[in-house]
C-alpha cells in the first residue's frame, strides 16, 4: 500500500539556516536514531542558501522555474526538473517568482530515492519488492511518487 502525503496538512517550519521554510512530510530513522530518509516540500519565496546536511544525499525536484547553484555551477530548472547533490555541497537558489520544491534526503550508503512526477489522476507507482517504501506526495494538479530503495551491501 502506498501512503499519501499532503503538504497542505503540514505547517511550515523555518529552515535550519533561517533563510526559508519547509514542510516535513515523512522521515525514517535507523536503530540509533539517525535519519535514513526525509521527504519535505520547501516554500521558496526569495533567493537563499541551503542548509548543509552532512552524510545525506539530496534529490531536489523543482516545482516551478528557478536557478540552482551547486558547488559554483548554476543550472536552470523548470517544473519537474530534478537535481542530485550531496548534503555537504554549497547550494543556493535564485528565483524570479516564488515557487516550491520537493526535497528527498537519503543517508549516503544506506538508501537512495527515485521520484516520478505524474498528473494526480494518473495511476500511482506500483509497489516494488526492491523498495523500502513508496510514498505519494500531493502537489496540486500533480503528484510525486517517491520510491526509497535500500543501497546494496558491498
Amino acid at each position: 500500500m502506498t501512503e499519501v502525503l499532503d503538504p497542505s496538512r503540514v505547517a511550515p517550519t523555518p529552515w535550519r539556516n533561517g533563510a526559508g521554510a519547509t514542510r516535513e512530510l515523512a522521515s525514517g530513522t535507523d536503530a540509533s536514531g539517525r535519519v535514513l530518509w526525509r521527504i519535505s516540500v520547501a516554500d521558496l519565496d526569495r533567493d537563499a542558501p541551503f542548509s548543509a546536511f552532512p552524510g545525506l544525499d539530496r534529490l531536489f525536484v523543482a516545482l516551478g522555474p528557478l536557478r540552482l547553484t551547486v558547488d559554483g555551477r548554476q543550472q536552470r530548472l523548470t517544473a519537474g526538473d530534478q537535481a542530485r547533490f550531496t548534503g555537504e555541497a554549497p547550494v543556493t537558489v535564485a528565483l524570479d517568482t516564488p515557487t516550491r520544491a520537493l526535497n528527498v534526503m537519503t543517508r549516503r550508503g544506506a538508501c537512495r530515492a527515485e521520484v516520478i512526477l505524474r498528473p494526480t489522476a494518473a495511476p500511482r507507482l506500483p509497489a516494488d519488492a526492491t523498495a523500502l517504501t513508496v510514498l505519494t506526495v500531493l502537489l496540486d494538479e500533480r503528484a510525486a511518487d517517491v520510491r526509497l530503495l535500500k543501497e546494496p551491501d558491498d
